[in-house]
């Protein structure tokens, strides 16, 4: 460019430059909390319509219990087949979580699965939250479950 020409891109001003700058810092935060990501699972034998105990963790995020509620017919209306999971944050921080469970049958068939986690809140330090996770779109076979797996990550 010669002395004198003027740029065809405007000059940077320091607000944008500042604005730049909080973006930047947001999107490297969030990638180091992704990268930062932790997961864990185990395959437990399948039980309806009760609670059963888990013993998962990620650090000192834990995943405790479990209950499958099967469909049950309510004034002539089925409902649906869920995953009812709660979560002890054990740990000093805020913790978001994501769960999934896929369900075999006895030949270690997948039969079904599903997810849930955090979306817009987190679990406080020392406190637990419910999960529920809906099994909608495949359910042909899963009066047939016979094991499940369960994955939880934290972030």
């Amino acid at each position: 460019m010669s002395h004198g020409s003027v740029s065809p891109f405007p000059s940077p001003r320091p607000a944008r430059i500042l604005r730049l700058a909080g973006v930047l810092a947001v999107l490297a935060a969030a990638a180091l909390s992704s990268a930062s990501a932790d997961t864990n699972s185990a395959r437990y034998k399948f039980e309806g319509n009760k609670w059963l105990a888990l013993d998962l963790a990620v650090g000192d995020v834990r995943a405790e219990t479990i209950r499958f509620d099967w469909p049950a017919t309510l004034m002539r209306m089925k409902t649906g087949y869920k995953a009812t999971v709660k979560i002890a944050n054990g740990s000093s921080q805020q913790a978001r979580v994501g769960i999934a469970i896929a369900l075999i049958d006895k030949d270690l068939k997948l039969i079904g699965a599903g997810t849930v986690g955090t979306t817009l809140g987190t679990i406080d330090p020392g406190t637990t939250a419910q999960f529920t996770v809906d099994f909608k779109d495949v359910t042909a076979r899963l009066e047939q479950a016979d094991q499940f797996y369960i994955a939880l990550e934290t972030r």
